[in-house]
Formats: C-alpha cells, sequence, structure tokens
C-alpha cells in the first residue's frame, strides 16, 4: 500500500513539469458536527494556491459533503468528474481538548488550562484513491481564568496543515544530468512552483545496472542545492553541501530547511569588578562551551544556543537566539555566516562569607554579534571557527539566601566579584554537523 501511494504521488508531481497544474480543490465533511466553515476552507485554498503547485477550485456550497464515512468515497468521485478535480483534500476538525494542570509557584497554587485544536486533512485522488494523511494541533496554555478562541486555533491549524501537505505530501521532484560546477541550472522554474530558496536532496539514479568502472562513479553523486534564482522553466541552483558527479543521472527532491548543529568552545573576555578587600578591577578570560542548532533557508539562518561556563569562583548560563545571512564563498566546502541577535545570561558565584546558605545570583541581557566561517570535510561533518561582539548589561546586583531563609542583596565584602560583564569581545571554535 505504501508502494502505491508513493507511486501515485510521484507520478502526480512528475506529470505537472509538461502539463497544466493539476486542478484541487478542498472540502469540509461534518462526520461530528464540527466541521470547517467557509471561512477556514478560503484559508487552506489561499495557502494552497500560494505554493503555485496547483490549479485551485473553488466550489461554493459543494464544499461541504454532508454525508456518512461510507458514501463519502462515491461522493468524491462524483464531484471530482463534475468539476475535473484531479485532487480532493477532504477537512475535518476534531473537537477541542482541555485539559488543566496546577502547580506551586512563589507560595501560590496556579491552575494552567492547555486547549488543543486537531485538523485532520485526507487527500484523494480524482477516483477517490486515498493519496495520504496529515493531522495537525495547534496548542496554547494561559493561567486559569482562561477563554481559549479555539475558532482562531482552527484556523491557524488548518493552514499549517495546508503549509505541511504541500511539502510532505507533494514535494517537487525532477531528475536532469548533474555537472560537476558549484552552480548548475535545473529543469524547473516559477511554471512548476519553484521558488527562490528552495532546499532540494539531490541523489544519484540510474535506470540499468552500470557496465563498467565509469558509470559506477556516476552513482556517487549526493548532496544539498539550494535554489538561486528561477525563471519561467528553469532554475539557477548551488551546490551547498555533498558532490555532483559531472555527466551523472540525479534525482532532485524537495524537503525542509536543512539545519546545522554544532558543539564548540567558546572564549569571551569579562570586566571584572573585585569584592571589597580583593584585587583591582581586571578583564578576565571566560572559558565556556555551547550548543546550538540553526537552521537555513533563503540564505538566511536562525536559531540559536546554550552556553555554559564561567570564570574562577563564577559560573553562567547563557540562552541566546541570533537572525543572520550564510554566504557560500566556494560550494560546497566553505561557507561566511554572518548573524545578530540577543543573551540572557544568569551568572552565579560563591560568597565569601560563612553567614550565607546560597551562592550569589544575578541577570544580564547582551546584544550579540558573530562572523563565522564554515568549512565542511564530509557531507555532514565540518569545523566552523568565528568571532564575535558582545554588548550587554553588567550584573551589579547580587542575590542571596541567609541561613534564616531571608533573601536580600549581597554586600561587597561577601563576593568575589562585585561586578561582572561580558564583552566587548571572543572566539569561538568547534565542530558542526549539518542535518538534512
Amino acid at each position: 500500500m505504501r508502494f502505491i501511494r508513493s507511486a501515485i504521488i510521484t507520478l502526480f508531481i512528475t506529470g505537472t513539469i509538461s502539463a497544466a497544474l493539476p486542478r484541487i480543490a478542498v472540502v469540509s465533511i461534518d462526520f461530528d458536527e464540527f466541521a470547517p466553515d467557509s471561512v477556514i476552507v478560503g484559508e487552506v485554498i489561499d495557502k494552497l494556491a500560494e505554493s503555485g503547485r496547483f490549479q485551485v477550485v473553488e466550489l461554493g456550497d459543494d464544499s461541504f459533503v454532508d454525508t456518512s464515512p461510507d458514501s463519502l468515497l462515491s461522493s468524491l468521485r462524483t464531484l471530482s468528474a463534475a468539476r475535473g478535480i484531479d485532487v480532493i483534500l477532504a477537512m475535518e476538525i476534531l473537537y477541542p481538548e482541555e485539559n488543566d494542570r496546577t502547580v506551586f509557584r512563589n507560595d501560590s497554587l496556579l491552575t494552567y488550562r492547555t486547549v488543543s485544536v486537531d485538523v485532520l486533512g485526507r487527500f484523494y485522488s480524482s477516483t477517490a484513491t486515498l493519496i495520504g494523511t496529515i493531522r495537525n494541533t495547534v496548542t496554547r496554555e494561559e493561567i486559569l481564568p482562561y477563554s481559549p478562541d479555539t475558532y482562531r486555533l482552527a484556523i491557524l491549524s488548518a493552514r499549517e496543515l495546508a503549509s505541511r501537505a504541500v511539502l510532505e505530501l507533494f514535494p517537487i521532484e525532477v531528475t536532469f544530468t548533474a555537472s560537476d560546477s558549484e552552480v548548475f541550472t535545473i529543469p524547473l522554474g516559477r511554471d512548476q512552483g519553484i521558488s527562490k530558496g528552495t532546499v532540494m536532496a539531490v541523489v544519484a539514479s540510474s535506470t540499468r545496472i552500470p557496465d563498467n568502472i565509469y558509470e559506477y562513479e556516476y552513482l556517487r553523486s549526493r548532496g544539498l542545492l539550494q535554489i538561486m534564482c528561477t525563471e519561467a522553466g528553469q532554475s539557477t541552483a548551488r551546490l551547498i553541501s555533498g558532490r555532483l558527479v559531472d555527466g551523472g543521472t540525479v534525482t532532485a527532491i524537495e524537503q525542509s530547511a536543512p539545519a546545522i548543529l554544532f558543539l564548540e568552545y567558546s572564549g569571551l573576555m569579562m570586566s571584572v569588578e573585585p569584592g571589597t578587600g580583593l584585587e583591582d578591577d581586571i578583564a578576565e578570560w571566560s572559558n565556556n562551551v555551547r550548543l546550538g542548532i540553526e537552521t537555513s533557508k533563503w540564505g538566511l539562518s536562525f536559531g540559536g544556543g546554550v552556553t555554559a561556563g564561567g570564570l574562577e569562583h563564577s559560573s553562567l548560563i547563557g540562552i541566546d537566539l541570533q537572525l543572520g545571512t550564510r554566504i557560500p564563498l566556494s560550494s560546497p566546502s566553505f561557507g561566511l555566516r554572518l548573524s545578530a541577535g540577543s543573551e540572557l545570561a544568569f551568572l552565579m558565584q560563591d560568597v565569601r562569607s560563612n553567614l550565607l546558605s546560597s551562592s550569589a545570583t544575578a541577570v544580564s541581557v547582551a546584544a550579540v554579534a558573530d562572523v563565522t566561517m564554515e568549512y565542511l570535510f564530509s557531507g555532514h561533518l565540518g569545523f566552523q571557527i568565528g568571532v564575535s561582539g558582545v554588548l550587554g548589561t553588567a550584573a551589579d546586583s547580587w542575590t542571596v539566601r541567609e541561613y534564616s531563609g531571608n533573601i536580600r542583596d549581597a554586600e561587597p565584602d561577601e563576593l568575589y566579584y562585585t561586578e561582572l560583564k561580558q564583552g566587548p569581545a571572543g572566539i569561538h571554535a568547534g565542530l558542526m554537523y549539518f542535518i538534512f
């Protein structure tokens, strides 16, 4: 069954390359009296039309199929024949689910309510053959009293379902002859629904057993490409990972944005003001470890990471988010990433007084700018090194707890550092793994 379904999808998509766009329609089924209305159907139609992959057929009142599950397929076949439809998306909204949980926080009991709205989509061919099924959930949580707008959540869930379906069930697929250049042309363009920034996985393909060692070499093509610009019937692509063998036949299929997982050493200068009776102000070097992830699409990168490290008698945990651009310098090995964002750091240090029962804690906020050079020495694994600029607030208000339970601000003679400030510069280096 899975093979038949995959064959139907592949035949459906590859047929769009040389023929007119397939005609798709959206219907609302009402099995449990909680069905998508005209607004939700319209939102899904708009989302499918934006993809450029379909010719959307608006059915009007025929969008609302009021029938039993047993006669649904017969109704869809009749509708497809009457309106010339190639694919039908049958949508159903499941009843919202509500769950309450109570937590103890700041000497109070708080009750949170979680509300989930599920939208189920079934895609059928013109003969009412099931092509695929997608279920999408939107969840929101608030402190009681909370009156959720389940209708708005249903709209969001339906739009997300349409976006996922385009990529998961109807990805663009094309076969062409590869070249070993960094930038090359593929026979797909705007008329086939492809757009700038689209990411495609490429793998060698062959219709027969190779006759000699040279033809076996053609099967080594594998990698990831990204569309740089599009025309009506063709596009220019750049290889961002892997290797293509000149003259070999390859198949490229659309997928979601690639991601980069990295683990690195991060060193940063910190301005230090010692506590009373200690040395004068100095600049210390903070040694840290950073674990992060970033996605890349349309030449942009977005992600963040968690940093842990610190100085003698002091430690920090930082959480950062960054947005930037990834520039291929020499595909697919070298790339340059420019990014900027913000970081929230939680700092902790030992105390010098034995009258205190806790360490001293503080919080600082910083703006971060980063320049990183990437080098992939395999299809997925690589090395990165870069420099950072940091402009942040000083952590100069430290909180401690006494043995009596009293929480107060720390005195200068109780601390090793009365002030810690990140910046202005740092370096980082480590391993990266390209996920696609």
